[in-house]
């Protein structure tokens, strides 16, 4: 059987545009975000002690973002490594909750982050709750605003991810060593 150069370019460049497809949908997709830190500290109402529950949390997203293609025909892109610090809810524990807000973490360059607390499997205490965390990557280019949204939600209690105690009037816990970072999956919202 004889090939012509011919046929054996077409059929390397088929096979080679086979091959690379799956290639690129693996690079467009967003690997898992990382909670990297977890704390909850709620009093137990004991007269006089300290009346505000808090829940604090970090998380880092490892992936660069795309925000699309200046006039100037410029790739306009958010480097990875973006870390939500410092997100804390903080609420008043006799008739007060911290579902139903967002609550920020701390300032940080291409954008902002923020959570939202959840009830969990049964309602919301501070070892089973839910987190939704929202990441905007911002950045201004050439007078314009390139942003972008992204979202992601955990589970969090302590048969799996929390351990802690409550002791001294006071409930704490956090984030198990083992389980960390625990990963949640990002989408675009």
């Amino acid at each position: 059987m004889q090939f012509t150069t011919t046929s054996v370019i077409t059929l390397l460049a088929f096979a080679s545009s086979a091959t690379a497809s799956p290639l690129a949908a693996r690079q467009n997709a967003l690997q898992d975000w990382q909670v990297t830190d977890l704390a909850v500290s709620v009093p137990m109402g004991r007269p006089g002690s300290y009346p505000w529950g808090t829940l604090k949390a970090n998380i880092t997203d490892p992936n660069a973002i795309n925000l699309g293609t200046s006039s100037d025909g410029s790739q306009i892109i958010v480097p990875a490594g973006s870390k939500g610090v410092n997100c804390e809810a903080k609420w008043y524990i006799h008739g007060d909750s911290p579902i139903g807000r967002a609550w920020p973490c701390d300032s940080t360059s291409n954008g902002y982050w923020f959570m939202h607390v959840y009830e969990g499997t049964s309602g919301f205490s501070s070892s089973n709750f839910d987190l939704k965390f929202t990441r905007v990557a911002e950045k201004i280019y050439l007078d314009t605003q390139y942003k972008a949204t992204f979202e992601a939600k955990g589970h969090f209690d302590s048969k799996g991810s929390l351990g802690g105690v409550c002791s001294a009037g006071e409930c704490n816990w956090g984030l198990l060593q083992s389980k960390k970072p625990f990963k949640i999956t990002p989408s675009k919202a």
